[in-house]
C-alpha cells in the first residue's frame, strides 16, 4: 500500500488553489515574493488522451516579476479508474516524472521546462520487478482470465501525482485524425534521431535505477493474456478494421511476444515512447516534444515506425513512402554519430514495430475508453497501418 506524503497535492481542477500554485512555482525559482491571486483553468488545446487530465492554467499575480509565468500546464492522473489502473500498471505517470526529473534538462531537442513535480511514493524498483515477474509468470489460463477482466482487476492506486510544466504558447499540432502537413514528418524524424543518438548505447539506458520501465511492456505474458481474451470479440465486431491481413501480423507478434518484446526493449536509445503527432508541438521557433508518459529505452524503430504507422495516408504508394521516411531518419541518425546500427537492421525492426502496432490496436480497442470525435482510435489508425504492412512477415 502506498503512503501519502504529508502535504496537499491537487488531483482535479476543483482542488487546485492559488496558494499551491504560488508555492509550486516558487520551488522552481521562477518567482520570488510574488503570489498567485487568481487563476483560470481550461483545456490545453488539440488532442485527446486517455491516461490523464491536462489543464492549461492562466495565472494572475499580485505583482510583476520577470520570471513568473503567465500560464503553466498541470498534469494529474485520469479520473477513469479503468484507464488509470492500466496506465499505472505500465508506469505511465512515474515514467513521465522520471523523464522530466532525470533527462529533460540535458537533451539536444526542445521539451517543456519542468516547473514542479510531486508524487506520493510508490513501491521500490526491486519490489516492482518482483511483482512483475510473479504476475507475468502465471499460467496462461490465469493471464487470459486477468486479461478478460483487466479493467476491473487492475485497480488504480491511491497515489497522488501532480506535474507542473512550462506552457508552450501559440503551438500548432496535428491531431490523430489528421495527416500532418508536408515537412512536419521530416522535422519530427530529425528531432527523434538527434534524441536517439544523444545517449546511444550509454550504460545509463540499461540501469534500472535510472530507466526503470521497459518501452514495450513490463509484463508481456499478461499483455498477451489481455490480447487472447479479447481478440475474437474485437475482430468479429470490427472486421473492416481488423482484417485478415492486419491480424496476420498482430497474431505473428503475439505468438512471439516474449522474444520480440525483449528484442525491441534492447536499450540502444532513449525513446519518447508515444511519438504521435498529438505530442509534437510546432512553434514559430522550434519543434517541442511533449507527453513522455511512455518514455523508456529501446530500439529506435519503436519511435519511428510508431509515428509513421499513424501519419501516412493510405494508397498504393504508402509502403514506399514509409520506407523512404525510415531511410531519411536513419541518415540523420548516422549523421548524428551512430555508426553501429545498419540500415537493413533498422528497416527490419520498423516492420516488427508495424506488427506490434497491429497488436496494440486490438488492445486499445478492447480495453481503453477513448474516442476521437465519435470514432475509435483503431478506426483512425487501422486503415493507415494496413497500407504500410510488408508483403512478408519480418525476420526474427
Amino acid at each position: 500500500m502506498s503512503k501519502h506524503l504529508p502535504i496537499f497535492i491537487p488531483q482535479t481542477a476543483d482542488e487546485l488553489t492559488a496558494q499551491w500554485l504560488t508555492e509550486a512555482i516558487r520551488s522552481s525559482g521562477l518567482s520570488g515574493e510574488a503570489r498567485v491571486t487568481d487563476f483560470a483553468t481550461g483545456p490545453p488545446g488539440a488532442g485527446v488522451g486517455f491516461s490523464g487530465l491536462t489543464l492549461k492554467v492562466e495565472l494572475t499575480w499580485d505583482r510583476h516579476e520577470p520570471g513568473a509565468p503567465a500560464v503553466v500546464l498541470l498534469k494529474v492522473p485520469s479520473d477513469n479508474p479503468g484507464n488509470r489502473g492500466l496506465v499505472e500498471a505500465e508506469g505511465g505517470y512515474d515514467r513521465e516524472f522520471d523523464f522530466y526529473e532525470r533527462f529533460s534538462g540535458d537533451l539536444p531537442i526542445a521539451v517543456p521546462r519542468l516547473v514542479h513535480a510531486v508524487r506520493d511514493p510508490g513501491p521500490t524498483a526491486s519490489a516492482r520487478r518482483r511483482q512483475f515477474r510473479l504476475v507475468d509468470g502465471l499460467p496462461r489460463p490465469a493471464t487470459k482470465f486477468i486479461g478478460r477482466h483487466a479493467r476491473r482487476l487492475v485497480r488504480p492506486t491511491k497515489r497522488r501525482y501532480a506535474l507542473l510544466l512550462e506552457y508552450v504558447e501559440r503551438a500548432r499540432v496535428t491531431t490523430a485524425e489528421e495527416i500532418p502537413p508536408p515537412g512536419d514528418l521530416s522535422a519530427i524524424l530529425e528531432s527523434l534521431a538527434r534524441m536517439h543518438a544523444h545517449l546511444w548505447r550509454q550504460p545509463v539506458l540499461g540501469d534500472v535505477a535510472v530507466v526503470e520501465w521497459r518501452t514495450v511492456s513490463q509484463m508481456p505474458n499478461l499483455m498477451h493474456g489481455l490480447y487472447r481474451a479479447h481478440r475474437d470479440d474485437v475482430v468479429a465486431r470490427m472486421p473492416d478494421v481488423f482484417t485478415d491481413d492486419l491480424m496476420l501480423f498482430a497474431d505473428w507478434f503475439g505468438d512471439r511476444i516474449v522474444s520480440l518484446t525483449d528484442h525491441l526493449n534492447e536499450p540502444l536509445a532513449l525513446l519518447h515512447g508515444d511519438s504521435r503527432t498529438d505530442n509534437m508541438l510546432f512553434t514559430d521557433d522550434d519543434l517541442v516534444l511533449i507527453d513522455f508518459g511512455m518514455f523508456g529505452s529501446g530500439r529506435p524503430a519503436c519511435d519511428v515506425a510508431y509515428l509513421l504507422s499513424q501519419t501516412i495516408p493510405k494508397g498504393s504508394g504508402a509502403r514506399a513512402e514509409f520506407q523512404g521516411l525510415c531511410r531519411e531518419y536513419h541518415a540523420v541518425l548516422v549523421a548524428s554519430g551512430v555508426a553501429d546500427h545498419p540500415l537493413e537492421e533498422f528497416l527490419n525492426d520498423a516492420d516488427i514495430v508495424l506488427a506490434l502496432q497491429a497488436y496494440r490496436l486490438l488492445l486499445i480497442e478492447s480495453s481503453f475508453e477513448a474516442d476521437y470525435g465519435g470514432v475509435s482510435l483503431s478506426e483512425v489508425w487501422g486503415i493507415r497501418l494496413l497500407a504500410l504492412l510488408p508483403d512478408q512477415l519480418p525476420v526474427v
